[in-house]
């Protein structure tokens, strides 16, 4: 049986090799059968072209590692108003506009996220760049208030 962090690593690394960034895994098992979802998101639009690739890709790895001819897979776009939680998502979302709110700020700031490392943002709003520790935001998402930008097509 595969260890579901190795599978989940090498399902990454195949689906960045075909340009999509694997946002969320999950893997569970429940009476021998085996459920997997995962969040898949392309720069240029994630539509379900994108998501039938990933699990054209997923499948065969998920039946080897497993012995399971017909496991439960669930592919989805991050949608248009995605909430950013983790670490991965910042490096993904990198060129987008997005909003955050910070934790000393009553109102959220729309602008692009230019970069990400070592637990800070490059965001450049109205107030021109800045970088802002991953700390001392509250929330952040996705603004799909920017037509024809790259968060269209999510």
């Amino acid at each position: 049986m595969a260890d579901d962090k190795d599978l989940e690593a090498g399902i990454e690394t195949m689906l960045g090799n075909v340009g999509l960034h694997l946002l969320e895994f999950s893997l569970s098992r429940h009476k021998g059968s085996i459920k997997v979802k995962a969040v898949v998101y392309s720069p240029l639009g994630t539509g379900t072209d994108e998501c039938a690739k990933a699990y054209r890709l997923i499948l065969p790895q998920v039946q080897l590692a497993f012995e399971a001819q017909n496991p439960d897979i669930e592919i989805s776009s991050p949608g248009i108003d995605r909430i950013i939680k983790s670490e991965r998502e910042w490096k993904a979302f990198v060129g987008t506009t997005i909003k955050i709110l910070t934790h000393d700020r009553d109102e959220w700031i729309s602008g692009a996220l230019t970069g990400y490392s070592d637990g800070k943002i490059e965001f450049s709003g109205k107030e021109g760049p800045v970088a802002i520790e991953i700390s001392s935001i509250a929330k952040a998402r996705l603004d799909s208030s920017h037509k024809g930008e790259k968060t269209d097509g999510i």
